[in-house]
């Protein structure tokens, strides 16, 4: 074989070994971008899930309101958020389940 035949197929052999590198870095990094979108989708539908639930909580709150029944509410949550009493009144814990 001449000087120039075993040049070319050096070449040759480099090029293909690049080109087949070059095709593995782009399928590990279409697998990586798969899996990134696939995780993002799940977060999208999760957060869409969540905002569903806070419409519909914020939609039961809007006819509570509407309806006349705020004083009802506003009772309720400085009961159980709050901790607020009415006057006289004696509330008991439970401390014996630990729950």
């Amino acid at each position: 074989m001449e000087m120039a035949e075993k040049k070319s197929h050096r070449i040759s052999y480099i090029l293909t070994f690049v080109i087949a590198v070059f095709c593995i870095y782009l399928a590990v990094s279409m697998i990586s971008l798969a899996k990134d979108i696939k995780a993002t989708k799940e977060e999208i539908t999760a957060v869409n899930t969540a905002n569903a639930q806070l419409a519909a909580e914020n939609d039961s709150l809007r006819d509570s309101m509407d309806s006349g029944n705020i004083d009802k509410y506003v009772e309720r949550i400085a009961r159980d958020e709050m901790g607020y009493v009415k006057p006289g009144e004696r509330v008991y814990y439970d401390v014996s389940s630990e729950s």
